[in-house]
C-alpha cells in the first residue's frame, strides 16, 4: 500500500466569466473591500478602449496604472513595481493580458509582501534556490488574463535573471489570484498568433500532467478534457475571434490543464521551453516547437497515456482511426499554422548550450516527475531535432 499523500486544493476563491465579466471587477473590489488597485498591463492592452473604460469604471480606487509590462519579467523591472505599489500602498494588484502581465503581478505581491528592495533578491525565492518560508503576506492579486497560457490558476510565477540571462520560477501557493475574470470580448483582442500560440502551451500543460509519474485521477480528468476542448475549439478561435462560445470554452480548458499544478509539476517540454523564452523564443511558441518531440521521447515510457490522447486528438479532427499521438499533435499544429522550429528564432549555437545547462538546472524542480530520466545529452538531442 503507497504512503498517505496531500494533495492542495486550487486557491482560486472565484472565477467571472462570461462577456462583460470585465465590467465586474468594482463591485468585486467592493466585495471584498478593497480600494487601492495597482493595474499591470502591456502597452498594447494598455492602450486599448477596453482597458481605458475599465479604469474610469474604478474611479478613485485605482491608485496607479503601469502598462509597461516586460515580456519574461527581467527582475530589475519587477523590483521597480514593487516600489511602486509601496509607494501608492497599492492593497491589490490586478494584473491584465499574458502570462508575463499575471506572473508580474503575482511577483509584485509577492515582492510587497517580503519586503524585497534589491532585484536579485527575488532569486532567494526562486525554485533554484530553495523556495524559502515567506515572512509576510503577499498582497491579494486579481487576475484578467487575454491569452491561453493559465498563469492565472496557480501561484507558479517566472521572471528572468538579468545577470545570467536564465529563467527562474517561483511557487508558493498564497501567490495563487483570489478572482480570476475570464471576458472573451477582451480576449478577442489578442492577436491570433499569441492566442493560439498560448493555447498550444495550455495543450503543452494537458499532457504533460497527464503522463507525469505521480499523476492524479482528479488532474488526469481535467487534463484529458482540456485537450479534447482545445483540440476541438482552438483552431475554431484561430480563425474567428468573436466565436465568444468556443473562445469562453478554450478558456476553461486553459484552467483545467493547469489548475493542479502544485500537485503535478509539468515537465521536459517545459523545462525545455522556460530556457528557450529567456533566450528569445515567445512563451506559447516554445511548446508549439518542443511538445511534439518531446512526446516521442517518452512515447515507450507513456504508451498507455498516450493512447488515450492520440483516440481524443482524433475524434476531434473526425478521424475513427487514430495516428500516434505525436503525430495527432504534429497534425493538429500544422493546422493552427503555428512555428515548428527553433532555426525560425535567432538563436545562436552558444545560446542553445546555455539551453541545455539551464534546462538541467530545472531537473530538481521541473523533470521531478518526468516518464523516464533525462540527461543532457537528451535535451541536446531533442533541440537538434527542433531545430
Amino acid at each position: 500500500m503507497s504512503q498517505p499523500r496531500i494533495f492542495e486544493m486550487p486557491r482560486i476563491e472565484r472565477v467571472i466569466e462570461g462577456r462583460g465579466a470585465l465590467k465586474q471587477i468594482p463591485a468585486e473590489l467592493n466585495r471584498r473591500g478593497l480600494n487601492r488597485a495597482l493595474l499591470l498591463t502591456g502597452r498594447t492592452l494598455g492602450a486599448s478602449p477596453q482597458f481605458a473604460e475599465l479604469v474610469s469604471s474604478m474611479g478613485e480606487r485605482v491608485a496607479a496604472v503601469h502598462t509597461q509590462v516586460e515580456a519574461h519579467n527581467p527582475v530589475k523591472g519587477l523590483a521597480e513595481l514593487v516600489d511602486l505599489a509601496q509607494s501608492v500602498n497599492a492593497d491589490v494588484i490586478i494584473g491584465i493580458g499574458g502570462g508575463s502581465a499575471i506572473d508580474a503581478a503575482k511577483l509584485t505581491a509577492l515582492g510587497v509582501g517580503e519586503g524585497i528592495t534589491d532585484p536579485q533578491d527575488f532569486l532567494r525565492y526562486s525554485i533554484s534556490h530553495g523556495l524559502p518560508d515567506l515572512t509576510g503576506t503577499p498582497v491579494p492579486v486579481i487576475a484578467v488574463p487575454t491569452t491561453l497560457s493559465a498563469a492565472e490558476w496557480n501561484g507558479v510565477a517566472a521572471f528572468v535573471d538579468d545577470v545570467t540571462d536564465t529563467k527562474e520560477l517561483t511557487r508558493y501557493l498564497a501567490l495563487t489570484p483570489n478572482t480570476v475574470v475570464l471576458d472573451p470580448d477582451l480576449a478577442a483582442l489578442t492577436p491570433r498568433s499569441l492566442w493560439t500560440t498560448t493555447g498550444v502551451r495550455a495543450i503543452d500543460h494537458a499532457v504533460e500532467i497527464a503522463y507525469a509519474t505521480n499523476a492524479h485521477p482528479f488532474t488526469t480528468a481535467l487534463c484529458t478534457a482540456a485537450l479534447r476542448a482545445l483540440a476541438e475549439d482552438l483552431p475554431k478561435t484561430a480563425k474567428n475571434p468573436l466565436d465568444h462560445e468556443a473562445t469562453l470554452r478554450c478558456q476553461q480548458a486553459a484552467w483545467m490543464s493547469l489548475v493542479g499544478v502544485h500537485n503535478v509539476p509539468v515537465g521536459l517540454s517545459h523545462a525545455i521551453g522556460h530556457q528557450l523564452g529567456a533566450a528569445g523564443v515567445p512563451h506559447g511558441v516554445t511548446s508549439c516547437i518542443t511538445l511534439p518531440h518531446v512526446m516521442r521521447f517518452f512515447q515507450e515510457a507513456t504508451a498507455a497515456q498516450q493512447e488515450v490522447m492520440a483516440k481524443v486528438l482524433a475524434e476531434a479532427r473526425g478521424a475513427s482511426v487514430p495516428l500516434s499521438a505525436p503525430d495527432e499533435m504534429a497534425k493538429l499544429f500544422d493546422e493552427l499554422e503555428v512555428p515548428r522550429s527553433i532555426r525560425d528564432f535567432d538563436i545562436s549555437p552558444e545560446a542553445l548550450e546555455n539551453v541545455v545547462r539551464a534546462t538541467m538546472g530545472e531537473a530538481e524542480a521541473v523533470l521531478r516527475q518526468a516518464p523516464r530520466p533525462v540527461t543532457a545529452d537528451d535535451v541536446r538531442a531533442l533541440l537538434q531535432k527542433a531545430y
